[in-house]
């Protein structure tokens, strides 16, 4: 009876040991996740603008350098998007320039990895005889405050074909349309097709909030210019991903 009682026991436990369950192998499995972020870029523009600070529309009296004695007009209050270099006086055997400093400002905003350009044209030719000089103001990299104006003293007139050193004359585009100034989205702002060569003001492909952009215009008249009332003309200012 013992031995039963030891072999019944024994048997027990065996049959414990067999029916316990194997356990089951991790499995791990993966799901992608795909997306892409949109590239945006804004671009604001404002005259007579003020170095040091955040780029705002200066409304005050303006600063005109003369390439010679009385050529500029008296300086003037403005308003939004216009520079008034106001009544011009030629000389008859030579050509004039007069700088507006700090005449506009470009605060670009983008988070396009690919950079951008800022370029310049003319709407359409000037009147004979008239030349505009573009003089970047930046020296360096864009910065959030707007830079002061890069002449120090007044740039000699377009002479030869050439702007004075560190201008580049723009260019007229074609197609011109729209009556007025104001930032990309405005009513009846004025537009024209881009030339084959733009003048390339900023490029790069920093990507950063509010770099400002400045620059002095120059407006030259040739040799003894015929009078004009109240003469325009208008730079279109683009910003052109990469």
């Amino acid at each position: 009876m013992f031995k039963r009682a030891v072999l019944a026991l024994v048997g027990l436990g065996m049959a414990a040991v067999t029916c316990a369950p194997a356990s089951a192998a991790n499995q791990t499995g993966s799901v992608q996740m795909k997306w892409s972020v949109a590239a945006t870029a804004t671009m604001t523009l404002v005259t007579n603008y003020t170095a040091g600070v955040a780029a705002a529309q200066g409304v005050g009296a303006n600063s005109l350098q003369p390439s010679a004695a009385g050529v500029c007009g008296n300086q003037a209050a403005e308003t939004a998007f216009t520079m008034t270099f106001g009544a011009i006086t030629p000389a008859v055997a030579a050509g004039v320039g007069c700088n507006y400093q700090r005449a506009v400002a470009a605060t670009v905003t983008t988070n396009d990895s690919l950079g951008y350009k800022v370029q310049e044209w003319l709407d359409q030719a000037p009147t004979a005889g008239v030349t505009f000089c573009a003089f970047p103001n930046n020296a360096g990299p864009a910065t959030v405050n707007a830079p002061a104006s890069s002449q120090a003293v007044a740039p000699a007139a377009f002479a030869a074909g050439a702007c004075a050193a560190g201008g580049t004359a723009l260019i007229p585009g074609t197609v011109p349309s729209g009556a007025g100034g104001g930032n990309p989205g405005t009513a009846g702002i004025r537009t024209a097709t881009a030339p084959g060569a733009p003048f390339t003001w900023a490029s790069t492909a920093i990507v950063a909030a509010n770099l400002v952009y400045g620059q002095d215009i120059q407006i030259n008249l040739a040799a003894n210019q015929a009078s004009a009332a109240a003469d325009t003309s208008y730079i279109i200012i683009s910003l052109i991903p990469n």
